[in-house]
């Protein structure tokens, strides 16, 4: 192992341990339950345990998380164009500036997952001036 792997390896239990200090795990959702640890086949080797518990404790990675919170923002902006948005443009505007802090939250959590990806899977970000202009236009 070298000198930056090692360095690496401590912040990590570093900042694992103060976490568990902090209480930070404690209640979480699958707390008290088994593990499930059978392999992912698709899985890079070195990231196949970390992915497979993640996934069978129904964990998803933030950038995942993320887009699931954008899409729903979408679909309650959708709802309210469907229906008579003239009485509504308060609450559209307040979902249009839940839907801006999402994207830049989302966009800043892919800078940090792209940092890992290489190449093609790298996941692009949210172009959030054309995402905004698109839900301005409704309000026209």
């Amino acid at each position: 192992m070298d000198m930056f792997s090692h360095e690496l390896e401590s912040l990590i239990e570093k900042k694992i341990r103060e976490a568990e200090e902090k209480g930070m795990f404690n209640n979480l959702p699958t707390h008290g339950k088994k593990l499930n640890l059978q392999e992912n086949p698709f899985a890079e080797k070195d990231w196949q345990l970390a992915f497979k518990v993640l996934k069978d404790n129904g964990i998803a990675p933030e950038f995942v998380q993320r887009r699931k919170e954008i899409e729903e923002i979408r679909a309650e902006m959708k709802e309210l164009r469907k229906g008579a948005i003239r009485g509504q443009k308060h609450l559209y505007r307040d979902l249009l500036m839940k839907l801006e802090t999402a994207i830049k939250a989302l966009n800043s959590s892919l800078v940090r997952e792209n940092h890992f990806i290489q190449g093609s899977f790298q996941l692009p970000q949210i172009d959030i001036e054309a995402e905004m202009a698109e839900f301005e236009k409704a309000l026209s």
